[in-house]
Parts: C-alpha cells; structure tokens; sequence
C-alpha cells in the first residue's frame, strides 16, 4: 500500500510542477497574443479550439486512458508479457484515429464555421487540423511511458509542447499581423478587400492572425510528439524484443476497453462542443442593443465593429475560460497520475487501498481547487489585468466578474475532472454515460434560456456550467461506489482542504490590508499570493489535512526515481 502511494504521489507531483509550468508559460503567452488579436481574434481562436475538443478528447483522453490502464494491467499480472504486441496495436489505433481526426477537421470545416454564424474562423480551423495527427502520435507514447507510472514523458512533452506553442504561435501571428497591416496602409486593402478604416482594416486581418497562432500550436504537437518518441524508444524498446505473429487480439482488447470510455468521453466532450456552440448561437439571438449596452465601456476601449460584436462577446467569455481552467488543468495531473495507480489496485482485488488512493486523489484535488478558486474569487480583476495587461483593458473589465464566479465554484469543476479520470481508470466508464448525458442537455437547455437573454449573456453559460458539472461528479461518484465499492472520507478530503482555504482567505486578505497597499496588478497578486500561500501551507499541515508522513513519501519518491 504504502509504495503504490509513494509512487502515486511523486507522478502527481511531477505532473503538477510540469503542469503549472506549462500554465505559467501559457500566461506569458496569452499576453501579447492578445495584444495582436485582441478580443475578436481570440473569438475565431477558441472557435477553432472547439471543432478541436471532441477529437481531441478522444485521442488525447479516452485512448491514452484505455491504453495507460491496460499497460499497468499486463505489468501488474504478468511482468510486462505481450508488452510489444500490445505497443505495435496501439501504434495502429492511435495513427488512424489521428489521421481520421484531422480529416474531420478539414471536412467539418466549412459547415461548421457557417452554423456557428462565424465564416471567418474558417483559416483558423484548417490551420487546427494537423495539430489532431501530430498530437495522437505524443498521446501515444506518453500512454506506454505513464502505463509504466513514468510520468517524465508527459511532463517534459508537455511543457515543450506549450514553449514551442508559444515561440511559434507569436512569431507567426505578429509576422501575419505587421505583414497585413503594413499592406493595409500601402494600398487600402487587405489581401485584396478594400478598408476604409483601421477598423475595418483589422476586423479582416484578425482571422489570419488568429489561424498563425493556431499554426504555431501545431508546430508544438508536432514537436512534443518528436521528443515523447524518442524518449519511449530510447527508454523502452530494450525491455520489450520484438514479437512476430498477428496483433489483431491486441486490436480488438484495445479497442473494447476503450469503447465505453471513448463513448463517454465523446458525450462529454461534445457536451462542451454543443455548450460553446450553442453559447455563440445564443449571442447571436441576443438583441444587439441590449447587449451593445451591456458592453458598451468594453467596445468604446476596443473599437470593434458593431458586426463583430458576437464574436467580440464570445471572446470575452473565452478570455475567462482561460482563467477558469487554470486550476482544473493543474488537477488534471493529479487524475493522470492517479490512472496506473487506481488500475494496480483495482486488479489486485485491494478494495480498502482503492478507496484510501481515491480520497487521497479526490483531497490533493480539492486542496488545489479550494486554494485556487478562494485565491481566484478574491484577485479576479487583478489576475485578469496581469494577464492580459493595460494593453487590453476592455478584456479586464468585460471579464473580470465572471471570472470571480469561476472561482467561487472552482471545487466542482476540478472535482468532476478527478472523478471522470478515477472512473475511467477502473473501467466503469458505461455506467457515467446516462449522467454526461443528463449533463449535456441541461447545458445547452439552460444556454437557449439564459444566453439568448442580454441580460444574462455569457453569464447564462457559466450557470450551465456549473449545473453540468454537478450532474457529471454526482454521477461519476456513484458508478464509483457501486461498481468498485469505493468510500470516500468527505470530512477529511472535502470539507477541511475547503475550511483552510476559507480561512487563509481571510488571514491573508486581514494581514494584506494592514500593511499592504498595491496598485500593481503584478504586485498585489505576488504579494497578496505569497501571504495566503503562507497561510494556506500552515493551516493545512496544522490540521493534518496533508500528513507530514505524505510529505515524507514524497521526499523518499524523489530518492527512489
């Protein structure tokens, strides 16, 4: 018991330091990418991101999932036997779903752009589609190596990944941006369409600006899928000679454990799909003066055209979303990590050492979640100004009170991605079908209902959503219990990471405002961020909510890896 958790907690840990690089790398980024795109332009971004997400749901979650679990299932029963078959079938079934995805992409393009009422997001989809194939190749070689509870792969892969997302997606978008721009003001036109306005000039340019930036986040797959190769064949290929014979049992094995969990996922992710579709059409059934008005400061500071005003909108709703999934990203890790770990003791028939490895996922999680979304509530208007800077003051102000909502609510969204992996990893993925689902229509009912209302707006969404994600955990935790029995200590791994976090809260902002006055956004959210921090670290290891025998684990996890 005690060396699986040992194991478990040093990959979590390993994912989280990785994560929050690449969340602090993606910050950096989202600065002066904005600066180029602005709002509209982040709106054709995300649009093209959501065509995305289905797919890569699929390939980046349900088979990586599928094929991690039955990797640590041949290691647990018998020493890795059959391991090169079952390599060379996953190779197969994860290349074709990459080569599929990208096709849809290509396919789905135009149609898609024209039902969400946004024929300009069109380069920035066709610029997405590599990105399906070249991502397929590194979610499979982080599988194997995460199969192995090596998480090194996964972690380095993925903050390469974001760097070079990054170097390349700002080169390419502020070489299309000066490029077209400096044309503007030589002829009049943009590639061809005459301007008359700087305005007009960059309501046209934004598409091709946003589809560079998508380019740049191809290059990045493809580079990460170069590194996690070489490291998987480098690492792994001694341990495993090379088999003859038919891997059509291997196929078929892969094939039918993944099968609920690709179903689930794809309800899941289609959910989110159908939800930011739905949210965009909703704005467009919006009457335009009333929600003019209701971001009239917004679009007086940002110039846009009133013809973009839905895109404009629907950008500012991404802008928050970003920060949103800040801390479910960094969560994220703890679920990923916790696959492997969750396989080994559900095969070994462990019942009491799956339920304590589950309320240790299900408490890191919420110590990460309650920590940053009482941090988040509080910082909101200052996170968001460091973010995205002076430079786009409309996106701080259009933004900033819903993304103190995100962070009031941020214990649910994390919570319900740590309970769809621990599912998942245990194979009772079929039984949460009804509930994503459930979930999936009531997001885009409640979406027509509010969204389409300009008093709501994109307030509306985030109401579904937080609807949404209750009904996927309460599900999640239920085919739990009844499938693998599993008990979770609620005190213990909820409510007392909840109540120290409520309680650094308010040490924190007491101790702030007797000797701190910052008007920095920078200033307050380091300061302000170190006090609680403080805090929330004491509070947590004065009431055992984190055991320093945890921490000992860690430090001995470090030593044996």
């Amino acid at each position: 018991m005690k060396d699986l958790k040992q194991k478990y907690i040093g990959c979590a840990v390993l994912l989280l330091v990785s994560s929050l690089i690449v969340k602090l790398i993606g910050a950096v980024y989202k600065i002066p990418l904005t600066a180029f795109i602005g709002a509209t332009g982040r709106g054709y971004f995300n649009t093209a991101y959501n065509l995305l997400m289905p797919l890569h749901a699929l390939i980046m979650g349900a088979l990586p999932v599928a094929f991690t679990h039955l990797v640590s299932k041949r290691l647990e029963k018998g020493g890795g036997k059959g391991m090169y078959k079952l390599k060379k079938a996953a190779a197969a079934v994860f290349f074709s779903a990459g080569a599929l995805g990208c096709a849809a992409m290509l396919l789905l393009a135009v149609p898609y752009s024209k039902a969400v009422g946004m024929p300009k997001c069109l380069p920035a989809v066709f610029a997405m589609a590599p990105a399906v194939f070249f991502s397929a190749g590194a979610a499979f070689n982080r599988a194997f190596a995460e199969g192995h509870m090596d998480m090194t792969a996964t972690a380095v892969g993925q903050i390469a990944e974001a760097l070079f997302k990054t170097v390349f997606g700002l080169l390419f978008s502020k070489y299309v941006m000066g490029a077209l721009y400096s044309r503007f003001l030589e002829t009049g036109a943009v590639l061809g369409t005459a301007c008359a306005s700087q305005t007009q000039a960059l309501s046209a340019i934004y598409p091709y600006t946003a589809a560079a930036a998508v380019l740049g986040a191809a290059v990045g797959a493809l580079l990460c899928w170069v590194y996690c190769s070489a490291y998987v064949r480098i690492r792994y290929s001694p341990l495993y000679p090379r088999a003859s014979g038919s891997v059509t049992p291997e196929i078929k094995e892969l094939l039918k454990f993944s099968l609920p969990i690709a179903v689930s996922t794809l309800i899941q992710s289609g959910s989110a799909f159908l939800d930011n579709a739905s949210v965009q059409y909703c704005l467009s059934l919006c009457s335009a003066q009333s929600l003019s008005q209701a971001y009239s400061q917004c679009l007086m500071i940002s110039g846009t055209q009133q013809s973009d005003l839905t895109t404009y909108v629907y950008g500012l709703f991404s802008a928050a979303n970003d920060i949103k999934m800040l801390f479910p990203g960094l969560t994220m890790a703890l679920g990923a990590a916790a696959v492997p770990a969750l396989t080994g003791a559900y095969e070994s028939g462990r019942h009491a050492q799956f339920s304590s490895l589950l309320s240790g996922v299900i408490k890191y999680t919420c110590v990460i979640a309650c920590g940053g979304g009482f941090f988040l509530a509080l910082a909101a208007r200052q996170v968001t100004g460091l973010l995205y800077g002076s430079e786009n003051a409309d996106i701080v102000l259009g933004c900033t009170p819903l993304v103190r909502l995100y962070g009031i609510f941020m214990l649910l969204f994390c919570l319900a991605g740590a309970a769809v992996y621990s599912a998942q990893a245990v194979g009772c993925a079929s039984k949460c079908v009804p509930y994503f689902i459930a979930a999936a229509v009531l997001r885009v009912g409640l979406n027509f209902a509010l969204v389409s209302n300009a008093r709501f707006n994109i307030y509306g969404a985030a109401v579904s959503d937080i609807a949404a994600y209750l009904v996927i955990l309460a599900g999640c935790l239920v085919a739990l219990r009844r499938v693998c029995g599993a008990r979770i200590a609620f005190f213990s791994s909820v409510l007392k990471p909840a109540l120290c976090a409520a309680a650094a809260c308010a040490a924190g902002r007491a101790v702030y405002v007797a000797l701190f006055d910052f008007s920095s956004n920078a200033a307050f959210t380091i300061v302000f961020g170190v006090i609680y921090t403080v805090f929330l670290t004491i509070f947590v290891l004065l009431s055992k909510t984190i055991d320093i025998s945890e921490l000992k684990m860690l430090a001995a996890s470090k030593k044996t890896a």
